[in-house]
C-alpha cells in the first residue's frame, strides 16, 4: 500500500501520516505495527514500517527503512482539459487519467456541458474529484499526486497552459481532410514534446466556436475516426494514444530515460 507525505523525509526518519491515511490504515485496512508499506516523499519512494496505529488524537507513526528505485512518472507532462460530464462519467475520466499518467486535470465548463457548477457546489465537487484522483495515484503506484484544478472556462484553461505545450483537440466535426487532421498526422510532426494538453468535450461535444478558439491558440483539431465516442471513451482512448506515442505507455522505459 502506498501513502504520500507532504514534507520531505529521509531514511531513518519517523514521520506521521495524515489523519485520513491513519484512519484508512488502522481502521479500514486494520493494519498492525510492523506492517510494511510504501511512502512517497518529494517524488521519492521509501519502504517503511508502521510503528503505531494512531488514534483520533494521534496520527499513525511510520519509520522509513530504505529508498526504493521508482519509475512511474512519464517523460511527457500531459494536461487533460476535460469538459464537464455528468456524475460517474467525470469520475471515471479522473481515475483513468491518473492511471494513464496525467500530470494535471482541468475540469472545463463548455458551452454544451449539461452540468453547471459554480461557487460552493463547484468547490465541493473539486474536493470530491481530488479525493478520487489521490486514491487512484496511491492505487496505481504514482510518485506524485495529480492536481484537479478548479472548474474554469475553456478560454481560461487554454490561456493557463505553458507556452511550449502542444495542444490536441479531438472534434467530431474534423474529418482529417477538409477539416483538421487525423490524430496520427498530428502526433507525427514536430518530435516528442515535453508537454501536451488534450482537450475533450462534454457529452454534447464541442461547438465550432470552441474549436476555433482552441485552434487560434495553436491547438490541432483532430478526428478519432468515424464513430462517435462518449466523452469518457474519447478521453481514455486519446490519452492512451498520446502516452503510447509521446509518453511511456509503450513500456520502452530504458529508451525514454536515455
Amino acid at each position: 500500500m502506498r501513502f504520500f507525505l507532504e514534507e520531505a523525509a529521509e531514511v531513518g526518519d519517523v514521520v506521521s501520516l495524515s489523519t485520513a491515511d491513519s484512519y484508512h490504515l488502522s481502521r479500514v485496512l486494520r493494519k498492525k505495527p510492523g506492517y510494511q508499506l510504501e511512502l512517497v516523499s518529494a517524488n521519492r519512494v521509501f519502504a517503511a514500517e508502521l510503528l503505531s496505529q494512531g488514534s483520533e488524537q494521534e496520527p499513525a507513526q511510520v519509520r522509513l527503512l530504505q529508498e526504493l528505485a521508482a519509475y512511474s512518472e512519464a517523460p511527457l507532462r500531459l494536461i487533460l482539459l476535460q469538459g464537464l460530464a455528468k456524475g460517474e462519467r467525470m469520475e471515471i475520466v479522473l481515475q483513468k487519467a491518473v492511471e494513464l499518467g496525467a500530470d494535471c486535470i482541468v475540469p472545463v465548463a463548455c458551452q454544451r456541458s449539461v452540468v453547471r457548477l459554480a461557487g460552493e457546489k463547484a468547490a465541493a465537487k473539486q474536493q470530491r474529484w481530488q479525493k478520487i484522483a489521490d486514491a487512484a495515484a496511491k492505487q496505481c503506484g504514482r510518485t506524485k499526486l495529480v492536481q484537479v484544478a478548479p472548474v474554469q472556462s475553456l478560454a481560461d484553461a487554454l490561456a493557463s497552459l505553458p507556452a511550449d505545450c502542444r495542444v490536441i483537440m479531438p472534434w467530431e466535426e474534423a474529418d482529417g481532410k477538409q477539416v483538421g487532421s487525423s490524430l496520427r498526422q498530428a502526433l507525427a510532426g514536430g518530435g516528442r514534446p515535453a508537454c501536451a494538453a488534450l482537450v475533450i468535450g462534454p457529452e454534447g461535444g464541442l461547438t465550432e466556436e470552441e474549436a476555433r478558439l482552441a485552434e487560434a491558440k495553436g491547438a490541432a483539431l483532430v478526428t478519432l475516426g468515424r464513430r462517435i465516442l462518449r466523452t469518457e471513451t474519447a478521453a481514455i482512448a486519446a490519452m492512451s494514444i498520446l502516452m503510447y506515442v509521446w509518453g511511456d505507455l509503450s513500456g520502452e522505459v530504458d529508451e525514454l530515460d536515455e
